[in-house]
């Protein structure tokens, strides 16, 4: 049986290019880790106060009513969806709950 030492490079394996990226990037990512809790002592995660364990999603500033008016009455006159989107940087989906009732 052949032993495959850490940070050895191994064959693709018949693995697509863009699969075979994947696993080189996951298993560097792996290495490092096992490196950092090996060789980092445990007093390390007190320094870091604003490190964040559990990430929520990001908040969006919300649109003002001026905003909204606006959206409506673009979209009244006929712009596309993905053009008001682009206009005012907002996701489609804004755009849609904003005008479903305008058309």
């Amino acid at each position: 049986m052949m032993r495959i030492r850490p940070f050895e490079r191994v064959d693709a394996g018949g693995l697509k290019p863009n699969t075979w990226q994947r696993f080189e990037r996951l298993s560097s990512a792996w290495n490092h880790a096992k490196l950092r809790i090996v060789h980092e002592p445990h007093a390390a995660t007190d320094d870091q106060q604003g490190v964040v364990a559990n990430p929520r999603r990001r908040a969006r500033t919300p649109l003002t009513e001026r905003q909204v008016e606006a959206i409506r009455t673009v979209r009244a006159n006929g712009e596309s969806v993905v053009s008001i989107c682009q206009r005012f940087d907002v996701h489609r989906m804004t755009v849609w709950t904003h005008t479903r009732n305008a058309l």
